[in-house]
């Protein structure tokens, strides 16, 4: 069963965001996002990028299911930043790569979790705030 851990670059960062922009260029994946007051925060992963998505937040049933049967609402309503362990999503990577990076590499599944988007990336690193 997945299990949800929020997850913090720095205090500094409120708890809910939104996404402006999704960047997958020779710089990293960029996730740009705002805050209530339009404040712009940019998340960089530029390290080992595996696999990501981004998902309509109102057509991931299941997951939301999961969600409101395991944690409190306010855990996952109120925050964006999480990191999943037992995520089928790495099963699934794990099982189309035939298991070949889980002996080389420690992925981590990083989930944005916002009130239009759910934003997933596979990583060997955690994100930097460049903005």
């Amino acid at each position: 069963m997945a299990k949800w851990e929020r997850w913090s670059v720095n205090k500094e960062v409120p708890a809910k965001l939104e996404l402006q922009a999704l960047i997958d260029d020779k710089d990293g994946l960029k996730l740009v996002f705002t805050d209530a007051d339009e404040n712009i925060y940019t998340f960089l992963f530029d390290g080992l990028v595996f696999s990501y998505r981004n998902t309509d937040e109102g057509t991931l049933l299941k997951t939301l299911d999961h969600l409101y049967k395991h944690y409190d609402t306010d855990y996952f309503g109120e925050w964006t930043l999480f990191r999943v362990t037992d995520s089928n999503y790495l099963e699934w990577l794990a099982e189309e790569a035939d298991n070949i990076y889980e002996k080389i590499y420690d992925i981590h599944h990083y989930v944005f979790l916002t009130s239009h988007d759910v934003v997933e990336v596979l990583s060997t690193e955690p994100p930097s705030l460049i903005s």
